[in-house]
């Protein structure tokens, strides 16, 4: 559980496709992530079992998901992501997002790094 955070103060894991990732709060359920992506990234396509809700602090992407159009999101911008449904972005800008997840991704305290 960790109550209060500041993206600042957290170590930043290097996922995969090259975006950092800061475990914000935590505890119960329920997960607060910070993404920073660089411009012309795209994330790789995946799947989990977790509900996603997202928010562009800025930048600019297009949202892929299994089921949907593609859409393009700018500062300001939101998505959700249901349990299962296969999902990624590409940036256009400097993209800085930050995604909650439940229940909590315990694969992202697994590769935090403390």
């Amino acid at each position: 559980m960790r109550i209060y955070a500041h993206a600042s103060r957290q170590d930043a894991a290097l996922t995969p496709d090259g975006a950092e990732r800061r475990v914000l709060s935590y505890g119960g359920g329920l997960m607060l992530v910070q993404f920073t992506f660089k411009p012309d990234v795209a994330s790789f396509e995946h799947s989990h079992p977790h509900e996603q809700i997202g928010y562009v602090v800025s930048g600019e992407i297009d949202v892929f998901m299994e089921g949907s159009d593609v859409q393009r999101l700018t500062t300001g911008g939101s998505y959700y992501v249901p349990p299962n449904v296969r999902h990624y972005i590409k940036t256009y800008a400097p993209t800085v997002l930050i995604d909650a997840f439940t229940p909590v991704r315990e694969d992202f305290l697994e590769q935090a790094v403390h």
